[in-house]
């Protein structure tokens, strides 16, 4: 039995797991696979889902999927490779789903310059209205970033000079400058499969500076598969390969960051159904 078989039998003998924070799991292929997935996710130890929604059709499918099982949640927005397609009028169909008790968060939100699917000026004025609801609703929110930090920042500490805004850095790519942000304003730092890549030198580094009180665990799934499963197509279950390796990199059992990671949910979302 190797290493994680047997962190992974410990974990059940104690009935702890791991929360996948970040999933599109109604995408394709794992869309038509939900039993399969879930399945997987019991054999690994990975007890609850945030599946993320990324425009208004598709945060319903989101949390469509959410409302079929009590562990799956889920969190809608407007992510901004889809932000030159929203309307205003879309506002209030985006609060009608954050009414939903199963909706956690409002996101994926932010910036994306690496792609620049969409101008830069139509992101940063619906990543601001997405805040303002946020801010509005009280609902904690889920930030995309890529090669975006100082126009992110800079909206945030616009956006947050009350300092009530709270939620989750995905995907952390290494980047001090919104690190550094986000440590100073109580964010938790969410570590998807890419931080097992050889070459993800800068991502390992910054994750260093984060202490166990702001750590999760996230796959982005179907993409960002981690090390030993890289190339494949990802899921939820992965995340049990992303947290082993990140325990190994802090220094302490699969148990203790189980233990750590679910109570830095807890204190964003409080209580959670668990599969």
């Amino acid at each position: 039995m190797s290493d994680l078989e047997t962190s992974i039998e410990q974990l059940k003998k104690e009935g702890l797991f791991f929360t996948d924070t970040h999933a599109h799991i109604h995408f394709e292929p794992l869309g038509s696979n939900l039993d399969k997935v879930i399945e997987n996710c019991k054999k690994n130890c990975i007890g609850r889902i945030i599946n993320i929604g990324i425009n208004l059709e598709d945060s319903k499918k989101a949390l469509s999927v959410a409302k079929q099982y009590p562990f799956i949640y889920a969190a809608v927005g407007v992510h901004p490779h889809d932000s030159e397609n929203f309307k205003i009028k879309d506002l209030g169909y985006f609060e009608e789903l954050i009414q939903d008790e199963k909706v956690l968060a409002i996101g994926e939100i932010g910036l994306d310059y690496y792609r620049n699917y969409a101008p830069a000026d139509i992101q940063k004025d619906v990543f601001r209205i997405f805040l303002d609801l946020a801010l509005s609703l009280d609902k904690p929110i889920v930030i995309h970033n890529r090669e975006s930090s100082e126009d992110i920042v800079k909206i945030l500490n616009e956006m947050n000079s009350n300092g009530k805004l709270k939620g989750i850095i995905h995907c952390f790519n290494g980047d001090r400058t919104i690190l550094k942000w986000a440590l100073d304003n109580g964010f938790l730092i969410s570590f998807a499969g890419n931080v097992t890549y050889k070459k993800a030198v800068e991502i390992r580094d910054a994750a260093k500076d984060v202490p166990f009180d702001r750590v999760l665990v996230e796959t982005d799934s179907p993409y960002l598969a981690p090390v030993p499963k890289r190339g494949k197509t990802n899921e939820p279950a992965y995340a049990i390969y992303t947290a082993k390796f990140l325990a190994d990199f802090y220094g302490v059992t699969l148990i203790d960051l189980a233990k750590i990671t679910e109570e830095n949910i807890s204190k964003l979302f409080g209580k959670l159904n668990v599969l």
